[in-house]
């Protein structure tokens, strides 16, 4: 299928949720707002990414012509009750692996679609479980660049992939952008029309 072409604003830094809204054939333009990330005490993984994607859609839409739809994501990992963002260092990056290794977590990707007649939202939750990790592999993998800008201290999609051990649920919602439900926002808000090719 074929679908029409829409102007979107992506209020993300992302390369990957850009990489993901790419493969829906739409056009946008970037812009990346500055919101405050820390949790409020006590606020349950799945409420805080709902509401840091609709932070970062509401101050793009502000900040914008506000005739331009507006789309924003945020991914967290749950790890026993826990909100793990992105690494802040080398050290809490293989602390954070160290943690996941063996074991099963939550990744919780929010989108918020914020145009001129309402504000559409949806989440995908996924179960990753990592295999057994060595010190090792551990240190090697953060060598790399890889764990230092994504929630959970992995990439799914680059040298982490041999890291999981199994995964229930959205892949494009790990890497950052799940696209089934992006696309389902999309065609809420009738701002695509998917024609037969």
């Amino acid at each position: 299928m074929t679908q029409s072409r829409v102007e979107l604003i992506l209020a993300s830094a992302s390369s990957r949720r850009r990489m993901l809204l790419d493969k829906l054939g739409l056009h946008y333009n970037v812009y990346v707002p500055n919101i405050s990330e820390s949790p409020i005490m006590d606020e349950p993984p799945d409420n805080y990414v709902q509401r840091i994607a609709q932070d970062k859609a509401r101050v793009a839409w502000q900040k914008g012509s506000n005739q331009i739809p507006v789309l924003a994501a945020d991914t967290i990992i749950k790890f026993e009750e826990k909100i793990i963002g992105k690494p802040e260092n080398h050290i809490h990056a293989e602390g954070i692996l160290h943690m996941l290794a063996g074991h099963e977590h939550i990744v919780y990707t929010a989108i918020c679609l914020w145009t001129k007649q309402n504000i559409y939202q949806a989440m995908s939750t996924t179960i990753v479980r990592f295999r057994n990790l060595n010190l090792s592999e551990i240190h090697a993998y953060c060598a790399t660049e890889e764990p230092y800008d994504k929630a959970g201290a992995y990439a799914i999609q680059g040298h982490a992939a041999n890291f999981v051990e199994y995964i229930s649920g959205s892949y494009t919602g790990v890497v950052g952008l799940p696209l089934a439900e992006t696309q389902s926002l999309l065609l809420e808000a009738n701002l695509i029309i998917c024609n037969p090719l």
